[in-house]
């Protein structure tokens, strides 16, 4: 009991607020997928976060998303498997992991957010699919 008086104490203190944060990040990975079924994948950089930009060209980001759509094709259901909801000297981040079935295939996704109130950017994607390397 003592343990979940100190977790709960330092969630208050460090801001925690996964009720609200979740339901963000939430929806911007399902900005994301609605975004990629429509080929706006330079819309999808532009509005990443600026670590996101650091990490590679434009170019680089927008023919991953093409490539991904080709191979996969539009999103038929996306459902989220996990989380995790972080404060530290970087800033507000939510990873939300999802188990995402496309057209042609399945895929297991992760989304890093950067959050700022009710803003969602995106940091990071990753996504693993059988599908993008055997078709």
């Amino acid at each position: 009991m003592r343990k979940l008086g100190v977790a709960l104490l330092f969630c208050a203190l460090a801001g925690c607020s996964a009720g609200t944060d979740i339901p963000v990040a939430e929806k911007a990975v399902a900005r994301f997928h609605t975004m990629l079924d429509a080929g706006q994948n330079a819309q999808i950089y532009q509005e990443s976060a600026s670590e996101m930009k650091n990490a590679g060209p434009e170019d680089k980001l927008t023919t991953l998303l093409a490539a991904v759509h080709r191979k996969l094709g539009p999103v038929k259901k996306a459902e989220q498997r996990g989380w995790n909801d972080a404060i530290n000297p970087g800033g507000h981040f939510v990873t939300l992991h999802y188990a995402t079935t496309y057209a042609q295939g399945d895929a297991a996704e992760t989304f890093v957010y950067k959050i700022a109130g009710e803003k969602a950017e995106l940091v990071g994607y990753n996504i693993n699919s059988n599908a993008l390397i055997i078709n």
